[in-house]
């Protein structure tokens, strides 16, 4: 589903968070894992602060399926919040911050983002900042691109020093 206002791009970086399968990972020859991706939006709301429009303190609040290899893995849930907007006001700073529920695990993402209003396919990147289970303790970085239907493609590259296997 398509989202229909500007801020659609932070809503699509976030749910691409989500997308962390519970499959295990490939490996990259010793640079680590690496998890290709998608996310569909389940839930979205944008809460606007006065004044009306885009400004500080808004928020993006959202939830999404998660897929790997066009099966259900799991699902995300994340808030973004508006942290900086730069006059004519389409351009807008996001702080967000997600977790992704898999079967083996939680993951945690955060990142700070700049989004060129409705439709910015990205790339957007975010740090994976740690988990829980087969997860505890993961680092390493979300690159997420939206496609024309609003899906995100997430490739999650998982720092060498943690083994996350299934």
């Amino acid at each position: 589903m398509r989202i229909k206002r500007w801020s659609d791009p932070a809503v699509a970086a976030v749910v691409a968070l989500a997308v962390l399968a519970a499959a295990a990972p490939a490996a990259t020859g010793g640079k680590g894992k690496t998890l290709r991706l998608v996310a569909v939006q389940k839930q979205q709301q944008f809460i606007d602060l006065a004044p009306t429009g885009p400004s500080l303190g808004d928020q993006l609040v959202f939830s999404d399926t998660v897929y790997r290899n066009g099966r259900e893995a799991g699902t995300d849930g994340a808030v973004c919040s508006i942290t900086q907007i730069v006059p004519p006001y389409t351009v807008a700073t996001y702080q967000c911050v997600a977790t992704i529920r898999l079967r083996n695990g939680q993951i945690t993402v955060q990142g700070l983002n700049e989004f060129q209003g409705q439709g910015d396919p990205g790339p957007f990147r975010f740090a994976i900042t740690g988990g829980t289970g087969t997860y505890s303790g993961a680092s390493g970085e979300v690159v997420v691109r939206y496609d024309k239907a609003g899906k995100g493609h997430y490739t999650l590259r998982f720092d060498a020093r943690k083994n996350h296997r299934r």
